[in-house]
């Protein structure tokens, strides 16, 4: 009888617990970063969005990774606070690369001018 009543506090005290953990999702997003410098500019101004626990950005695969309360903010929404911030999202898919938006360039192109310089002094 003891180990009875002992055995089922201890699968209520489970249960408290279970209850207590919150359920996060992720979502993985394709978005225009073009350099080091936004994605610092992404990381800083994203998890402003209410509801965002987690963030990581990168250059390389031009994506978001997001770790998000679905109590606090629906998947849509935060697609939608995304878009508001400045960040056109759409889901991820591998190796498919956003398109610069307009009137951006791409980096990796060329720019149709050189930067180095050419220094003639007369001495």
């Amino acid at each position: 009888m003891v180990l009875a009543v002992m055995l089922s506090a201890f699968t209520f005290g489970a249960q408290a617990q279970n209850k207590k953990k919150k359920v996060m999702e992720e979502a993985k997003f394709s978005v225009y970063l073009h350099c080091d410098d936004e994605k610092k500019k992404a990381e800083a101004v994203i998890p402003t969005i209410k509801g965002i626990k987690d963030l990581k950005a990168s250059v390389e695969e031009q994506s978001l990774w997001i770790k998000y309360d679905p109590s606090k903010i629906t998947k849509e929404a935060l697609v939608a606070a995304l878009n508001k911030k400045g960040y056109d999202v759409k889901d991820y898919k591998e190796g498919e690369k956003p398109a610069a938006p307009a009137g951006e360039h791409d980096h990796g192109h060329e720019h149709g001018h050189n930067h180095s310089h050419e220094h003639n002094h007369a001495h």
